[in-house]
């Protein structure tokens, strides 16, 4: 007997759980109509800067981001339109989707994780991620930073609509010494970064920057070869910065080195430790610009 017409195909488990939350994290009007303008081959410099203009708060932290030390910059730029001159309409699209997608996430409010140390640890790997690639000389370091910065967005949506299933498997995780990933992987069918890279989808984002993410839980060496480096830093980096952050026995275990992703970037412990002690007072400024006092409770 032949099926229904109108019978769908049933979704994921991970896009099922995205479907059903969506809606609560909107990015802002304002980022929409930036990604736009950035297609857009007839816009300009100067319709960017109003957009961004036109959201005030916005507009103060995209400020704040290009005057840290994220970017080094030698003189201060003081207005969005000297900012967009400076910087060009690709690296204002990252900051303003930095401080949309953290502005918009941070509403997901669980007891499953202390929402400030859930973006100290993102802000370490999307720092970490940024000076990895940097130093293996890949193109666009920014677009790593989204990376680590939005890794781990899942974790925050498994918590939101799966509040007791996730403290169990972060329990069971911590118990065994494993990654989350794994016990998720195992009691849920997906794991965070299929999560994440689905509400990414859902956001309408890049494949730049939705296939690393999706794929940095993976083995390195089992990846397609063009998927493999920036793959690799988004692996290395969110090991790292689980090391870096994991000082409590309530902090996630942290997973092993990926080797082929060090083979492949030809980084060592050695390296990333030193690159990560140059990045601790830039990840202070940008969380306190991503993610002000105010916002943190």
């Amino acid at each position: 007997m032949n099926a229904p017409e109108h019978a769908q195909t049933p979704l994921a488990p991970a896009t099922a759980l995205v479907h059903g939350m969506v809606d609560l994290v909107p990015l802002p009007q304002a980022y929409v109509r930036i990604r736009q303008a950035v297609d857009d081959p007839d816009a300009d410099l100067r319709q960017l800067a109003e957009i961004v203009s036109s959201d005030p708060a916005l507009a103060g932290r995209v400020l704040r981001l290009v005057n840290s030390a994220y970017l080094g910059l030698m003189a201060p730029i003081d207005s969005i339109a000297h900012a967009v001159r400076v910087l060009g309409m690709r690296q204002i699209h990252d900051m303003a989707l930095a401080t949309s997608a953290v502005g918009s996430l941070s509403r997901l409010r669980s007891d499953v994780f202390d929402i400030r140390e859930f973006w100290r640890l993102s802000v370490y790997s999307a720092a970490c991620a940024r000076e990895l690639a940097a130093r293996v000389g890949l193109p666009a370091p920014e677009r790593l930073f989204l990376c680590g910065l939005l890794h781990n967005i899942g974790s925050l949506v498994i918590a939101h609509e799966m509040p007791e299933a996730c403290l169990e498997a972060q329990a069971a995780a911590r118990k065994l010494g494993r990654p989350y990933f794994e016990l998720q992987r195992e009691r849920f069918g997906f794991d965070y970064a299929e999560v994440s890279a689905e509400l990414l989808r859902h956001w309408n984002l890049s494949a730049g920057l939705v296939l690393p993410i999706l794929l940095h839980t993976h083995a390195i060496d089992n990846l397609a070869d063009e998927d493999q480096p920036d793959t690799a830093i988004v692996s290395i980096a969110a090991t790292t910065a689980r090391a870096v952050t994991s000082d409590s026995p309530e902090s996630e275990p942290t997973p092993e080195y990926d080797t082929a992703a060090l083979a492949l970037t030809g980084l060592d412990a050695e390296t990333i430790d030193e690159l990560m002690g140059r990045v601790d007072d830039d990840v202070a400024e940008a969380l306190s610009i991503l993610l002000p006092e105010r916002d943190a409770h």
